[in-house]
């Protein structure tokens, strides 16, 4: 008995030792720049468009990837970041390649907040299956995003979103998003009455992505001085801003709203005509680069 635990213990030893030097070869001879060269190569293929670009990268035990300081940009204009992050945690699940599918399970710190969750790729076709928790974004710090839809956009982010499609085809995909975001404020296209932009306490939003359109099924906002609601149909075109738009919504105006335009006759007069039951009704034609409101 003796014996046996004295062989026990020498053979925990020995494992220990070899873990040990294991992990210390791992962390101190890590073949980061080898590693970098492999992820912008899959980046590039995925798209040539686009440029990958690490500060630095370790192993993160057990097995995955810890990299600081990653931007996504665009080649012929590098100062255009499509996003940056903080800090990634990129962790593979092994046993999904005996299903034909690779799994990468992702922890990433990002504009003041934390995006987590997972993509799946088939080992064959660029078909892509994923899901994203945000919480606690802060949306104005994500200037791509502003570019994107032509106008500024503040707030902090929360919900989740799914998609399935193809990674070279994302418009031809389907997915949902369920969208928080709180203490707000949107810069507006066109001048609403006298306000250039809406300052929200939250803002809900709902929508469903199938046969390249966007079903807005609800967008609620409550703010200081209107509650609005809107929904309708985005249809993409590959060229973001030229998708063309059908939405219709209301406007609810408080009090704090007929403050704000005190001395301001027109716009009294226009709510006194067109009010009904407190409400106000509009839609939204043309374009995300060029929409067109008008009241009914």
């Amino acid at each position: 008995m003796k014996r046996l635990m004295s062989n026990y213990k020498k053979w925990l030893g020995y494992f220990l030792f070899v873990l040990i030097l294991t992990t210390s070869l791992l962390y101190y001879r890590f073949p980061s720049d080898a590693v970098q060269d492999y992820l912008q190569a899959i980046v590039e293929r995925a798209d040539p468009r686009v440029a990958l670009s690490i500060d630095r990268m370790e192993p993160w035990l057990p097995v995955g990837l810890k990299i600081m300081g990653t931007e996504l940009a665009i080649k012929d204009m590098p100062d255009k970041i499509i996003f940056r992050a903080d800090r990634l945690l990129l962790k593979p699940q092994l046993w999904s390649l005996l299903h034909g599918e690779a799994k990468y399970c992702f922890d990433c710190l990002a504009y003041n907040g934390g995006l987590r969750g997972y993509v799946k790729k088939d080992r064959t076709t660029d078909f892509i299956d994923t899901e994203i928790e945000l919480k606690n974004i802060h949306i104005g710090n994500y200037i791509y995003l502003s570019d994107l839809i032509g106008h500024h956009i503040e707030g902090n982010l929360d919900g989740t979103i799914l998609y399935k499609g193809r990674y070279s085809l994302l418009m031809d995909g389907s997915g949902e998003a369920n969208l928080k975001l709180s203490n707000g404020r949107v810069e507006l296209l066109q001048p609403l009455f006298t306000l250039e932009s809406i300052n929200f306490k939250e803002m809900e939003i709902k929508m469903v992505l199938r046969n390249q359109k966007i079903n807005m099924t609800r967008l609620e906002l409550n703010g200081e001085h209107f509650h609005g609601t809107l929904s309708g149909t985005i249809t993409l075109k590959k060229e973001f801003a030229k998708s063309s738009i059908d939405l219709k919504g209301t406007i609810e105006p408080f009090a704090a709203f007929f403050k704000s335009t005190a001395g301001i006759l027109d716009t009294v007069k226009f709510f006194k005509q067109r009010l009904n039951r407190g409400t106000l009704s509009f839609v939204i034609h043309g374009t995300l680069g060029e929409p067109r409101i008008k009241f009914t």
